[in-house]
């Protein structure tokens, strides 16, 4: 099929709410497809971000869906870079918050997630949450 539409399966993989502390998304399964995109939407932060006070996103990755590690090399993502640690965003002012940020897993490991962690004491939270789109499967369509 031609179409993106059915070639594409979209998992939820962190539920939109307003973020006041560390939030580890779902495991995505990555069986039977070849390629996943974590989409992670941050809206407008009610507090007065800075590097003192700021969201990262990080990208992990696991064997079993259950032992994380970050991803912290540049050849296992599309749309990097990672740093070491598994960082691909740091959202640390008011310009960078309201903003899509994206990050293809193409590593070995069967699960992937996207972690949100704060950095600070974060009194009124910024909404975040994130979806998954795998594609490349060996079965189609996926809807």
């Amino acid at each position: 099929m031609r179409d993106l539409h059915s070639n594409l399966q979209m998992v939820q993989s962190l539920d939109p709410a307003v973020t006041l502390t560390d939030r580890m998304g779902a495991p995505i399964d990555r069986q039977g497809y070849e390629s996943v995109e974590h989409l992670v939407l941050v809206g407008t932060s009610g507090d007065a971000l800075s590097p003192t006070l700021s969201l990262s996103l990080r990208l992990d990755e696991s064997e079993d869906g259950s032992s994380w590690a970050p991803v912290g090399n540049d050849s296992d993502v599309v749309g990097g870079p990672v740093d070491p640690g598994g960082l691909f965003a740091v959202i640390d002012n008011v310009a960078a918050d309201g903003g899509t940020y994206a990050i293809g897993y193409i590593g070995n490991a069967r699960y992937s997630r996207v972690a949100v962690l704060l950095d600070g004491v974060h009194a009124t939270g910024t909404p975040v949450g994130a979806v998954s789109l795998l594609s490349h499967g060996t079965l189609k369509p996926h809807t």
